[in-house]
């Protein structure tokens, strides 16, 4: 069970950046040029509030996750013998860019809120129903590296660490997040 929520709340606080993207395109919608930064400020600073909260409670569910599931008290570390490691950090620009950049790129000044739930409803589906990278932008901001790493057994893993892995001996102790997802327990706070 645990292993359904921790899949389905990284992939739900991925589209923090998404949150965070609709709300600077309503500051800059609404924001008038000729008029002062301070008064525009005060003006519009409710604009796209409910996208800046989004990004915000997102964020904090996903760095929660990782700490709770990371903590003495969290999911049960696993010892890991790694025979082989491959950063995979790169497959975060390219994720970042194709849900994003629609969104920045868009000609009307207001935003189209059923094609952004229907888009957002597919991919959360796509991912979070398929063995695919879920990559979660947050995760980097928050300075974790993702690796694909092969331990004993020859079964495939992603592993989420803060730390540069140059050696398949720094990691010895994991959490098991989701199906293919680990993280490792010894550094991930």
């Amino acid at each position: 069970m645990l292993n359904r929520l921790a899949k389905l709340a990284l992939v739900s606080t991925a589209l923090a950046p998404i949150c965070l993207t609709l709300w600077f395109v309503e500051v800059s919608s609404a924001w008038q040029r000729d008029v002062p930064w301070s008064e525009n400020l005060v003006a519009h600073w409710l604009v796209g509030i409910s996208y800046l909260l989004a990004a915000l409670v997102l964020s904090g569910l996903c760095f929660g996750l990782v700490w709770l599931a990371a903590s003495r008290h969290g999911l049960e570390r696993l010892p890991v013998k790694i025979k082989s490691v491959k950063t995979v950090d790169k497959e975060i620009v390219g994720f970042l860019l194709v849900y994003l950049l629609p969104l920045i790129n868009q000609s009307q000044s207001t935003i189209s809120v059923p094609v952004l739930v229907f888009v957002a409803v597919i991919f959360f589906f796509i991912v979070y129903n398929s063995h695919a990278y879920h990559f979660n932008p947050l995760l980097s901001f928050f300075g974790y590296h993702f690796f694909e790493v092969t331990i004993e057994g020859d079964i495939t893993y992603v592993l989420i660490t803060r730390q540069n892995i140059t050696d398949c001996k720094a990691v010895s102790q994991v959490v098991q997040l989701t199906e293919y997802m680990i993280l490792d327990a010894n550094h991930a706070k």
